[in-house]
């Protein structure tokens, strides 16, 4: 028998992060448990609770009596289990925490209220109303090895009980015990760390350390590139409306070249005498995961460095193995075959919790002294540890052979997809980072919606691109999950 007394009440001992439910709450649940037959518990409910605001949390006495009516209605055991899990998992309705980000949150973003993600296992989520999907967008490549990760959340816990933070320039165990790890998973010579909290911080920071060692400030970006939102990020983006707001639209030390033309990059180093090329090599939210050439990237590595320059590699998305083409390929530029000067990494690099990195060689590090820069949370033994169990679980679970193997069996399924609905057009992608496109942004919200009643959650998209980011660690019975939920839903469209 389940006690619904504690799932009520919150028990500031074992879940200190949690408030007493609210009234509304628990008529959500009943509804989402019971459909259309739950209309007369609310009615009782309410009277139970003397009309209490749906909104205010209860207090011990209105959720005995709750506890006590819930616990003599005749409910089927798995409905009583359902009502159970749902009120543990949220004690806020759906509407009241809809309502508290649009009264609160700065409108930095479209908010993605379409469903309220309150518990993750594997490649999937259950969202508020007790519904499950299928997660493809991995929270933009940082979930890549759980939606929930017991290991990490045992890490963390064990890490916050010695101590919770430390500044970045103190030695510490946990980086340490990171240190001694990390270097087999790195590209030759990348042996250098800098952390950071965000990728946005770790371009910024690539950028500076570039700058430092060259003595040069022009640096070539790409156009439909995207390095993230902090000023020095947003600079290098090629996109005007993330720029122009903030006066960075019209930089006289950033350049964009043609993405794979070597000839403009070259046009442009003569014309400005740049030392520092920033890119992606796969182009995600801008391009639809748009991959670079082989030959491109083989010239561009042989110009930049013919002329005493410096390539930042932002890996921030594409890296941890999800562009692998062959086993090890733990960052995109491995499977290349290139080795940059710098690279900034970072979303999967903690299995969700924020830490990146800017990782170099010796020499251009020594560029940087005491006092070129700081950082009070980068490289926080939270951070650290949960950085050192994330990459520890990419290697034990050999992550490179999976996103190989499914990346396979996601392409052969799309190009029959394309075969079959003409609603589809162009294919594009590497590894696990992929994109199709349907010809319209229209037609990409529809299709949002519905892959959305198939129970799969995508919501990454770049005009008529579709984007997808599935978790690393999902299982072939997954991939054909998707690929028949596409098919209805392409169907739909046509």
């Amino acid at each position: 028998m389940y006690n619904f007394q504690t799932v009520l009440i919150a028990d500031r001992s074992a879940h200190p992060e949690r408030s007493n439910a609210t009234l509304e709450r628990v008529i959500e649940v009943l509804e989402n448990v019971l459909g259309a037959d739950f209309a007369t518990h609310r009615d009782n409910l309410t009277r139970l609770t003397a009309n209490l605001p749906l909104r205010q949390a209860v207090n011990a006495e209105q959720a005995g009596k709750i506890s006590t009516y819930l616990s003599e209605q005749p409910f089927h055991p798995d409905q009583i289990f359902a009502i159970y899990q749902q009120l543990s998992y949220a004690e806020i309705s759906t509407a009241e925490a809809i309502d508290l980000h649009r009264e609160y949150k700065i409108p930095v973003s479209r908010l993605e209220d379409d469903l309220i993600p309150v518990k993750g296992e594997g490649s999937w989520v259950m969202d508020s109303k007790g519904r499950w999907y299928l997660d493809m967008d991995s929270n933009y490549s940082a979930t890549n090895m759980g939606m929930n990760n017991p290991e990490i959340a045992t890490g963390l816990f064990n890490q916050a009980n010695l101590i919770i933070s430390m500044k970045e320039d103190r030695v510490q165990i946990a980086r340490s015990r990171f240190l001694k790890e990390i270097h087999q998973m790195m590209p030759s010579g990348l042996t250098q760390f800098y952390w950071q909290n965000s990728g946005g911080e770790a371009v910024d920071k690539s950028l500076k350390i570039a700058k430092a060692y060259t003595g040069t400030t022009q640096v070539i970006a790409f156009k439909e590139g995207f390095h993230g939102r902090t000023h020095g990020a947003v600079a290098v983006t090629w996109n005007e409306k993330y720029r122009k707001p903030f006066g960075l639209h019209n930089l006289d030390w950033v350049q964009f070249a043609e993405f794979n033309n070597i000839d403009d990059v070259k046009r442009i180093m003569d014309k400005t005498g740049a030392k520092i090329v920033i890119l992606e090599m796969v182009q995600g939210e801008e391009a639809g995961n748009r991959p670079a050439t082989q030959k491109f990237v083989d010239a561009l590595w042989e110009l930049v460095h013919s002329r005493g320059g410096v390539i930042i590699d932002d890996e921030v998305q594409a890296g941890f193995g999800r562009t692998a083409l062959k086993e090890g390929d733990w960052f995109a530029c491995m499977s290349y075959g290139v080795v940059p000067d710098l690279m900034a990494i970072g979303k999967a690099f903690g299995g969700g919790y924020p830490v990146t990195a800017v990782v170099t060689n010796k020499e251009i590090s020594a560029a940087m002294k005491p006092g070129f820069d700081g950082s009070t949370f980068g490289g926080n033994p939270m951070a650290m540890t949960a950085a050192l169990i994330a990459t520890r679980q990419h290697r034990d679970r050999n992550i490179t052979k999976n996103v190989i193997e499914r990346s396979k069996q996601i392409f052969e399924g799309l190009e029959a997809l394309r075969r079959k609905h003409p609603v589809m057009k162009e294919i594009q992608g590497r590894g696990l980072m992929f994109g199709f496109s349907v010809g319209s942004n229209a037609n990409v919200v529809k299709l949002q919606d519905e892959l959305r009643n198939e129970h799969i959650k995508v919501s990454l998209a770049t005009a008529e691109w579709l984007r997808f980011l599935p978790l690393t660690i999902i299982s072939k019975g997954e991939v054909a999950f998707y690929l028949q939920a596409l098919d209805k839903a392409l169907s739909k469209i046509n």
